[in-house]
């Protein structure tokens, strides 16, 4: 009889097993075919009866993600990040990251942005923490730190643009002096003569108190004068990486 009762038991066992890892595969499939909705909901299914199971806050986690829906996908990978399995916890971290990422993305005011690429920054961090083989991390790293870079430049740049209205608006009239040297600098610029123009310029500045404005003008020209000597514009961002490696378990 107990030995009647102890295989009943792992029959039951098996029967509730199978039953927990059939919608598994089926998510996975679907998955992989690219349905993440149907995906989704066989994976809510599975969590039905095993609602601490760690690999379906990952694969719930990353189906939410690639439906759009990152508030939800960061609570689900956050919670995968603290179960145990150090792989999981890295390539979870991974999607996470990808997460602010795309957050970022689709951020309408600069702060929030830039905000959203420096979690991205330190959650892919974390997950070469916790494999030091994670490639794509690492190059994902690279991508955000530049587009951040980029971002942050574009903000003190846009600043200092507003800053300088600020000054032109309360800077006096230009001189009859400093409008005929504006004039004439913009003439030799016409004829390709920009180091002269520039220093035209430069030198109406230093003399002339109303022509303080004009320092637009001279960094126009020093741009130019750049460009002609040779030096490059700033390589594209490909970010088409961001998403490599974005799998479920």
């Amino acid at each position: 009889m107990r030995r009647l009762f102890l295989i009943l038991i792992v029959m039951m066992w098996a029967g509730a097993a199978t039953a927990f890892a059939r919608p598994i595969n089926d998510g996975n499939k679907l998955f992989a075919a690219g349905d993440y909705a149907g995906a989704l909901e066989k994976y809510m299914k599975a969590r039905e009866g095993a609602p601490a199971e760690p690999i379906l806050f990952y694969n719930i986690g990353t189906c939410q993600y690639r439906l759009g829906n990152y508030e939800e996908a960061k609570k689900e990978l956050e919670t995968a990040m603290r179960m145990p399995d150090q792989k999981m916890a890295a390539k979870a971290s991974y999607n996470l990251a990808n997460t602010h990422f795309r957050v970022g993305e689709k951020a309408s005011e600069p702060s929030e942005r830039i905000a959203a690429w420096r979690e991205s920054i330190a959650y892919y961090k974390k997950s070469i923490d916790l494999d030091n083989n994670f490639e794509n991390a690492k190059k994902n790293v690279e991508i955000v730190q530049r587009k951040l870079k980029e971002e942050i430049d574009k903000q003190k740049e846009n600043q200092n643009q507003d800053q300088n209205q600020d000054n032109d608006q309360k800077q006096p009239p230009l001189s009859e002096k400093a409008k005929e040297a504006l004039a004439r600098a913009l003439q030799l610029s016409k004829d390709g003569k920009y180091e002269e123009a520039k220093a035209l310029l430069e030198n109406i500045i230093a003399e002339d108190e109303t022509a303080g404005q004009l320092n637009s003008y001279v960094q126009r020209m020093d741009d130019v004068i750049e460009i002609k000597a040779g030096r490059k514009p700033k390589a594209k961002i490909d970010a088409s990486n961001a998403d490599n490696d974005l799998e479920v378990i």
